[in-house]
């Protein structure tokens, strides 16, 4: 899918079969997130990796935006690395001096990510780092940032996620990957919020199963 994703991920390799026979090795980084906690695993071992910052409080329950968005996917798939961000933005809202500015570069040299679109599809110019990110935009990012081929195998489906849906894909093979579980009503929930601990599961599970896959 992308070559340069598929790259940083295969040189993570070997790096991730080490990381993940590890046991999680602090114990209580965040005064909110604790043991018993569904997420709790995932938010301890994303702080041992550096792709959350070790602070008094994770805030579970928030939403999270795009730009923090990017900055967890670009820091899970070690897309920092060696990178240098362009002088010149690429998004009119996203200007140099932003503490997400890299990260958000990086994720468009990656293919990551795209700004938004007009109704004609023209790209607007525009990123919106500070609009809350959907479940099935998350998924979108993920997919692509993982580089994950397509599986559209019906395993199972979600009665919120219907063929058509430009999410339908992306959605699809982040359940077959392992990445999403959805909800126990059987529902998706494509346009809910994705919260902080959401995203540190489904950035967990992506990065072990990239592992697996990209070590075989």
């Amino acid at each position: 899918m992308k070559k340069a994703v598929k790259r940083v991920i295969t040189s993570l390799t070997v790096f991730f079969i080490t990381l993940f026979t590890l046991q999680v090795v602090f114990a209580g980084t965040f005064g909110d997130v604790v043991p018993g906690d569904w997420y709790y695993d995932a938010v301890e071992q994303l702080a041992v990796d550096g792709v959350f910052d070790a602070k008094d409080q994770f805030r579970p329950n928030d939403t999270v935006n795009r730009a923090e968005l990017v900055k967890i996917v670009m820091l899970a798939i070690d897309g920092m690395r060696n990178f240098e961000a362009p002088e010149a933005p690429t998004f009119k809202d996203v200007p140099k001096d932003a503490w997400y500015y890299d990260y958000v570069e990086a994720a468009v040299s990656f293919d990551v990510i795209d700004g938004y679109a007009d109704k004609n599809g023209n790209p607007t110019g525009y990123f919106g780092p500070g609009d809350k990110v959907t479940r099935s935009q998350a998924a979108k990012i993920l997919v692509e940032a993982f580089a994950y081929p397509d599986n559209l195998n019906i395993i199972f489906s979600f009665a919120d996620v219907n063929r058509g849906d430009w999410f339908y894909e992306y959605v699809t093979t982040a359940y077959n990957y392992h990445l999403f579980d959805g909800y126990g009503n059987g529902y998706f929930g494509p346009n809910d919020n994705i919260t902080r601990a959401q995203m540190a599961k489904v950035t967990f599970q992506g990065m072990k199963e990239a592992e697996v896959r990209f070590s075989k």
